[in-house]
């Protein structure tokens, strides 16, 4: 497994797991105040901070068990991988965004907006790094 590929789970896994995590956090706190929430930049914050910490850690885990890999750029194969799964991720976020859009104008719920949008980015950058490990392990790129 490469260091590229090393490093794309521990960031599908960390962003599943933080996503999840904040969107119940989110779910909790709507349903105790009996309607959405606004956006909190402490939870954001604390969230955010949180995955900053998992991946650091997860890097440099990876970094210690294979220096090597860890210093080799990246080859024609991954750079190609890379550029694929950005695209489609891309594609994810704008749509997203495009959908958490049409939603406030019909809704007009500026708190709505922004955790589609939060939503939309996370998700992309999920399928980002997931894809990343598909296009890995397959043989066909």
């Amino acid at each position: 497994m490469s260091f590229q590929e090393k490093s794309a789970w521990i960031m599908a896994l960390a962003l599943t797991v933080i996503s999840i995590m904040c969107g119940w956090s989110v779910y909790e706190a709507s349903v105790a105040a009996g309607g959405l929430v606004s956006p909190s930049i402490g939870l954001i914050s604390s969230y955010t901070l949180v995955l900053v910490v998992i991946v650091v850690a997860g890097q440099v885990v990876i970094s210690i068990c294979s220096p090597k890999q860890a210093s080799t750029p990246a080859d024609e194969r991954e750079i190609h991988i890379e550029r694929k799964a950005g695209y489609t991720s891309g594609w994810i976020m704008g749509v997203g965004a495009v959908v958490s859009m049409s939603h406030y104008l019909h809704w007009n719920n500026g708190d709505m907006l922004f955790y589609m949008v939060l939503g939309s980015m996370a998700l992309a950058a999920i399928v980002d790094y997931v894809y990343r490990i598909v296009l890995h392990r397959s043989a066909i790129i």
